[in-house]
């Protein structure tokens, strides 16, 4: 049994011990609902593998966000339709709202799980207000811990020893799922306002990626990596050279995933680090990203 199977298995046996618990005729109905054949579609947004690693737990075939938005019909209807996708300042990237507020979404059982790698604050209750606002009501919100990609403030040397307790915490989550359990995650908030967290998602979210990414044409072997991982195709090859343009999702897929190291930010904690998720394949994060 691989670490996927064994993650699904122990989110059943949680939902399962839940539901003893619960009134008898409560149980009898979620059994026969269960057995029936569920519908589930999984949208996902990754830059480093955290985000696509949950989506698998979640689904044998998890839809890439940037990929969906090239379609022309962008109306889904399941039994149960759910988000993962990374959190952002305690806010959401853009692309996962561009994709909310272009697509249609029928299901009776919708869930959202939001990855973040040092605190969640708000994002849930970001998120929940957000989405309904936009026509989308999340039945189920919660967040969960994984190692922090974000290069400017976290060394991913240090980040990779860290047991951030993802497979316990997923196991439950699998199992809310599976009952369908109504929960949105609470704020935390620490010594965070909502006022700097405006401002860092001001900054955040305003970035230009001829501004932000920094290349050192020394080091480009011209292997393209970069052209593929971008989700907003603001990387290309022109006679002989890399050109670098666009709004920036900031998400550092292009930075994280250069092999030679080319790619940086002018702030970063350790220039020499790098993260991709470890059950994640570069190929996986390109056919997820590719314009």
């Amino acid at each position: 049994m691989d670490r996927r199977d064994a993650l699904k298995v122990m989110g059943t046996s949680l939902a399962a011990a839940f539901m003893m618990n619960v009134a008898p005729r409560t149980h009898a109905a979620i059994l026969k609902d269960r057995a029936k054949d569920r519908k589930r579609i999984v949208f996902y947004f990754t830059a480093t593998g955290n985000s696509l690693f949950i989506a698998k737990q979640l689904s044998d075939s998890p839809l890439s966000i940037p990929q969906e938005l090239k379609k022309a019909d962008l109306i889904y209807e399941a039994d149960e339709i759910g988000f993962v996708f990374p959190d952002y300042a305690a806010a959401v990237p853009v692309i996962v709202r561009e994709f909310v507020e272009k697509a249609q979404f029928k299901a009776p059982y919708i869930f959202s799980v939001i990855t973040f790698g040092n605190a969640s604050v708000n994002v849930a209750e970001w998120w929940n207000d957000w989405a309904r606002s936009n026509g989308l009501n999340n039945n189920y919100i919660n967040t969960i811990l994984m190692v922090d990609n974000y290069l400017p403030v976290f060394d991913m040397n240090e980040q990779i020893k860290i047991d951030k307790k993802t497979d316990e915490n997923m196991a439950g989550i699998i199992g809310d799922i599976s009952g369908h359990k109504d929960f949105i995650a609470p704020s935390e908030m620490g010594w965070f306002t909502k006022e700097m967290l405006q401002g860092m998602q001001d900054m955040h979210f305003s970035q230009k990626s001829e501004q932000l990414i920094k290349l050192d044409a020394d080091k480009c072997i011209q292997c393209t990596t970069c052209t593929e991982v971008c989700p907003r195709g603001n990387f290309s090859l022109a006679s002989g050279e890399l050109q670098i343009s666009g709004k920036c999702e900031f998400c550092l897929a292009c930075v994280q995933n250069c092999p030679q190291h080319a790619l940086s930010l002018e702030r970063e904690r350790n220039k020499e680090a790098r993260y991709r998720h470890p059950d994640i394949s570069l190929n996986e994060i390109k056919r997820a990203n590719r314009q």
